[in-house]
This record gives C-alpha cells, structure tokens and sequence, in this order.
C-alpha cells in the first residue's frame, strides 16, 4: 500500500475530508480510514487500494469463482428466487423493455430480466466471470467501465446497480451515465449497504457489509438520496429491508462483535472453491462458539432485520428507485 497517497477529498463536491468516521482498519496488511462528507453524507475509503490490489482483491479463486458464484447451491438457490423478486419489484414501476445491469457478475439477474420479456445488456470487470455469463446465458456484457463504451443516449428503459456503486472509484461518473442512458420516466435502480442503520452503529469496524477494502464509497441513505437529486432523479420508492443482505448482515456482525473470527460464518457458507484459496484459517474453537451463538442470533437477527425499517427508518442495505426527470 502506498504510504504518499493525497488527503482525502469528496469526489461528489470537492471538499476536504476532515471527519473520520472510523481510523487504522487493518485488512491485507494494511491499514484503511473512512471519512465522510459532511456536506454530501457520503463516506469513503482512505487511501484507496491500487489497480493492481484492486486486481487482484477481485480474481476468481478470491472473490468469487469462475462461475461467479461464492456459496453452495442452497444460497445461490435463494439468491435466484431474490432475483425473480426484484424482477416483480422493478415490473411494478416500469414495464419491459431494455434494462442495463452494470456490475452484471455471472449474469443471474440478466437471465432473469430476459426470461420476464426484458432485453437485456450487462457490464462486468472481470474477464473470466463475463465470460462465463456470455457462455451460459448467451448475454450481451460490455467489458470495463460503462462510460468508457459511449452506448447510445436515451436507449434503456431501466438501470440496476446493484451491490456495485459502493465497488467503483467513479460513482458520481456512473449515476450522470445512467441519466444519459436512460429515456424520460426510466428508472434507475440502486442498492447499497447504509452507513447509518443500526447494523453499522452497533459493528463499526465488525460491522459485515463494511466489507473493506472492496467498499471504497460508503454511501448513506441521505447521501445517495442528494446525488440522486443533483443529477435530475425523482426518488419513487426506497426498499430499507432486504431478505437477501440484511438478516444475515445482522448475524454476521453481531458473531463478529462477539469476538469470534472474522466473518467465520460467511467463509464456512463459500464455495469449496472458495475455501481452497486465501482465507484466515478456521479453528474448532470459532466454529463451536459460531454453533452455540446461532439459536440466540439468528432470531435476533431477523427481528433486527424487521425492526430496522419499521422504528429506525433504515437498513442495513437499502434499494432505491428512481425515475429519470427531463425539465
């Protein structure tokens, strides 16, 4: 990691960052801050991890595996019938026509979106997991970052960033793209862990969906709302509970508080692909007291999950919908 890395300053409005959020995170054998904006109620990651580091955080084997995939068939099998659910949501505020998925992974969700009579297009920065989606379900992916392929304006009738905007180093880039992409009244469709839900404020550092150094922004319901606004989108609908990340964002972190090794249950739930590669080494002792603590977590964790929206107005991941205005 580079020691001479500038000062932070926001990307969103220029400002310096002065307040520190959280300081001296070790991961990878480096050492991480977060500051936010207090102007744009955003936060980001200090310093950021190279091109290189960034490479290879991200390589099949580490992050995910040539499939694309990081759990077992019963988890991926729930995240497919979480996808069909999204497919509902998004039918709800615009009907079928050509929809972007930037970020598209092994192309699930796209395969998904093409079976409700949608027409699809994805980007993806790893090679071999795009390959993958093109290979298995003959998708369209653009390689790289979208700015970068100059596709037509006003050619998609839907946007979903999903679980991606938090990855990028241009965030801001992307959101004015997706405004050019999309046609009058299109909707833009962004889900991001919320600096602000109760999940953060009880884990800080433990906290699950901090996911450092992959997270280099880290995005608060208000923020993401302001940037929104600043680039012509009407917020229509927030979504502040999420069955696929919030629950287990919630055992996760309070396992994590417990003073159990780190994100233990999440590396137990990977592919055996995953397993074989660079992970923290996994002793009984951590995987005795994992098996003792989940009757008690687990229910908490699906009420906290419940309980954020309902009191606390948030989630430990939100998805917002927004339509695209034309003055």
């Amino acid at each position: 990691m580079s020691t001479n890395s500038p000062g932070p300053y926001c990307i969103f409005c220029e400002k310096e960052l002065t307040n520190a959020v959280l300081k001296n995170i070790l991961k990878n054998e480096s050492s991480y801050d977060i500051y936010e904006c207090d102007k744009c109620a955003i936060a980001m990651l200090h310093p950021f991890p190279t091109d290189e580091e960034l490479k290879k955080l991200y390589s099949c084997g580490n992050y995910r595996t040539g499939a694309g995939k990081r759990f077992g068939f019963l988890i991926e099998f729930l995240i497919h019938l979480e996808r069909i659910r999204k497919r509902r949501r998004i039918n709800q505020f615009i009907k079928p026509g050509k929809i972007l998925d930037i970020g598209c992974g092994r192309g699930l969700f796209l395969d998904v979106m093409r079976r409700g009579g949608w027409n699809t297009i994805g980007t993806e920065l790893n090679e071999e997991t795009a390959s993958y989606a093109i290979k298995t379900y003959d998708s369209k992916i653009f390689m790289g970052d979208i700015i970068q392929h100059k596709l037509p304006a006003e050619s998609l009738d839907a946007v979903n960033i999903n679980q991606v905007l938090e990855h990028l180093k241009n965030p801001h880039k992307v959101i004015e793209e997706s405004h050019r992409l999309l046609r009058k009244d299109g909707i833009l469709i962004i889900s991001v862990p919320d600096l602000r839900s109760p999940q953060f404020t009880i884990g800080k550092e433990n906290w699950f969906l901090l996911d450092l150094p992959y997270h280099l922004f880290h995005f608060t319901e208000e923020g993401l709302s302001k940037v929104l606004k600043k680039n012509k989108f009407k917020i229509k609908h927030i979504k502040r509970l999420s069955l696929e990340m919030c629950p287990f964002g919630w055992l996760q972190t309070l396992l994590n508080v417990s003073g159990i090794r780190f994100n233990l249950l999440y590396d137990l739930l990977k592919s055996s692909e995953l397993k074989a590669g660079e992970m923290a080494p996994i002793g009984p002792g951590g995987i005795i007291a994992t098996l003792l603590l989940l009757p008690i977590y687990f229910p908490l964790a699906l009420a906290l999950s419940v309980l954020e929206p309902l009191i606390w107005k948030r989630g430990g991941s939100i998805e917002v919908y927004a339509q695209k205005i034309v003055p």
